[in-house]
């Protein structure tokens, strides 16, 4: 069934930017759609799949599709290595930073291009199982039972899938349900908070469908480890909504200009526990997360490790022998989170003796250890707790903020002393991605370079969102075109470095 609706997408994809183009393909060995989903079974089938779609962007190694989260995660200066597989290092590691090679001659076109067609692949396959039940009006279940959970699952997909298409690219197209393929033209992309609000629109739909329903999801949608009801659904869309709307500003100017009474609003009943799925290293897997146990492929840039001890230097000797000692931090994630490995021999010293580094990451050694099979975070209810307490510093409420930090995982980890009730909201913004740095490791995808971008604290020269792919434009005839770079650096697609970690 996934099969014919690949097939399916692909069809659909050849014609959204052809004009008035009609989708005119045959093919005799394909069912009909609607025969296709006349069964229950077919839509859970189809859903079921939109959510493997979803999260395919985090996985790894056999699959092209979770690089971009690496790479993101890389050009923030919280990963660093010099291996330049998969252009790792030519593309986004490399200092000055280059213009992103957009263009069909380069070989590794496809860490952007999957996750772009596997985003839109769930949200076909959501719209087609929405369509089905609202406008056709197939019941799933024993006397349509499980109709309810189906739909309001359909939205939730269809939220991610624009959610993650709205904050890793510049545009993209919006599909809906009732939407004419047949009348899409290239003028359908549109912009990336255009794409946000498709997204918050179908998360707000599949809350108020999960409020007013009481179901538990089909254990084949998303593989957690006991199955999530209909109120837990609701508060995990609403942590998706504000963390979407969060991550969504390109700059500063555009992080101020948040909603923030709206992200507030949505974390006062976000998750109150980890969202975890279970990897089984088929349809289910976090690349970056499973491999960080490895002693020398992701390690943690010094950036990171300064921030825990600001006596440590931001940035590895230039000296090609040159070595540091372990860190000193008062804050106990430094040793629970990370640890010192002795060895550089996996950096090439040409490509950069600056961006080696002694540590990498150990939290998730036990994941790693299981061979990435087990239970792995892909949402902390911390991130809720976090984008809680800066809404409420956005918005004047500097107490409510202080005391979520005063009594969250700084405290209970960390082990760190209080925040005065006497801190500014500069203090408190600065406490705040502090932890945002510490704690919430790698879990989302490009979680790191999101929150850098926001404050305008990439390297000048960093692209801020990938553009269309290539492949996508020479298909439908549009100029390519692409970002980062120096000579680009205009602050809105490429970062202007006007608060660079790096500066003084």
């Amino acid at each position: 069934m996934k099969k014919i609706f690949y097939t399916l997408f692909l069809a659909i994809a050849l014609v959204i930017f052809n004009g008035c183009a009609k989708l005119d393909v045959q093919n005799p060995n394909e069912p009909d759609v609607k025969k296709a989903l006349s069964r229950s079974n077919d839509l859970k089938g189809l859903l079921a799949g939109a959510f493997v779609d979803v999260y395919s962007i985090f996985w790894g190694w056999n699959t092209p599709t979770f690089y971009s989260s690496v790479h993101l995660e890389w050009t923030a200066d919280h990963v660093t290595m010099t291996n330049n597989y998969r252009a790792m290092w030519s593309q986004f590691k490399v200092e000055p930073r280059p213009t992103f090679n957009n263009t069909l001659a380069f070989s590794d076109l496809d860490i952007i291009s999957e996750p772009y067609r596997r985003l839109f692949a769930a949200n076909t396959n959501a719209n087609d199982v929405i369509r089905r039940i609202e406008k056709d009006g197939v019941q799933v279940g024993t006397n349509g039972s499980e109709t309810q959970m189906v739909l309001a699952c359909a939205y939730f997909v269809k939220g991610l899938a624009y959610g993650y298409l709205a904050n890793i690219f510049d545009k993209a197209v919006i599909v809906e349900p009732d939407t004419d393929l047949n009348k899409l033209t290239k003028d359908d992309l549109v912009d990336y908070k255009q794409v946000l609000n498709a997204s918050i629109r179908a998360l707000d739909k599949a809350i108020q469908i999960a409020s007013n329903n009481t179901f538990t999801l089909d254990a084949s949608f998303i593989n957690t480890p006991s199955p999530l009801n209909n109120v837990k659904l609701a508060r995990l869309a609403r942590t998706y909504a504000a963390n979407f709307i969060v991550q969504n500003a390109r700059n500063r100017a555009e992080n101020s200009a948040t909603d923030w009474n709206k992200v507030l609003n949505y974390t006062q009943n976000g998750i109150t526990e980890d969202f975890i799925i279970k990897l089984d290293g088929v349809n289910w897997d976090h690349a970056l997360i499973g491999g960080a146990g490895l002693d020398w492929y992701w390690r943690v840039d010094l950036r990171i490790i300064n921030l825990l001890d600001p006596n440590y230097p931001k940035r590895f000797p230039m000296a090609t022998n040159a070595t540091l000692p372990p860190a000193n931090s008062i804050d106990k994630r430094l040793n629970l989170y990370f640890k010192y490995e002795p060895s550089l021999a996996f950096f090439r010293v040409t490509r950069g003796p600056q961006l080696r580094s002694h540590y990498r990451v150990k939290r998730y050694d036990d994941l790693y250890a299981a061979q990435s099979i087990g239970p792995c975070p892909f949402m902390y209810a911390y991130n809720n707790d976090l984008l809680k307490a800066e809404a409420m510093a956005m918005t004047g409420n500097l107490s409510g903020a202080i005391n979520i930090l005063n009594t969250g995982r700084r405290k209970t980890v960390g082990e760190l002393p209080d925040i005065p009730n006497t801190a500014t909201q500069a203090e408190v913004l600065k406490a705040i991605f502090y932890e945002r740095d510490i704690d919430l490791l790698w879990s989302d995808f490009g979680i790191h370079f999101k929150d850098m971008r926001r404050r305008d604290a990439l390297q000048k020269g960093t692209i801020l969102h990938f553009p269309v792919p290539a492949n996508v434009l020479a298909n439908q005839q549009i100029p390519f075109y692409t970002y980062g770079g120096v000579n680009l650096a205009d602050g809105k697609n490429t970062a202007d470095g006007s608060n660079s970690w790096l500066n003084p």
